[in-house]
């Protein structure tokens, strides 16, 4: 089940079905919810169970937070949309993704090689190559008599 939760205007994914164990111990400590509480308590609008998927999306997007800094959002702040797999926007979604993949792999890849053109390596012994200065050009200081 993936959740779209939207906070204060910043949107974040969340895949509640996956859940890292020490996730879940942190979802029992915060909560006293084991992860299937925890859906049960999210269908039914549940501050504690809400505050966790907001603090676990904040997480999992690297933004660094104290769970207590999640009591003073406004619940007006907070949108909740779950995404089943299979949905019709789920569809949408994944092809729009498709979409945007495809379009990325219709380009070129600049780092293959593209056969015989370009530059050739060598190894700066040619007619062409400038020795580099070994010495300074600035006159070596002369000693007062």
């Amino acid at each position: 089940m993936i959740i779209k939760l939207t906070v204060q205007g910043v949107v974040y994914d969340v895949d509640a079905e996956r859940l890292l164990l020490a996730e879940a111990r942190e979802l029992k400590a915060y909560t006293g919810f084991t992860p299937p509480r925890w859906f049960q308590a999210l269908d039914d609008a549940d501050p504690d169970a809400t505050a966790y998927l907001i603090y676990l999306a904040k997480k999992r997007a690297g933004e660094t937070l104290r769970y207590s800094d999640l009591d003073t959002l406004d619940y007006a702040d907070i949108d909740l949309e779950i995404v089943e797999p299979g949905s019709p926007e789920a569809q949408s979604e994944g092809e729009a993704a498709a979409a945007g993949e495809d379009a990325v792999g219709a380009a070129p890849d600049p780092t293959q090689a593209s056969g015989q053109s370009g530059t050739i390596p060598s190894d700066g012994t040619g007619s062409t190559s400038v020795p580099s200065p070994t010495a300074s050009s600035t006159p070596p200081p002369t000693s007062a008599p």
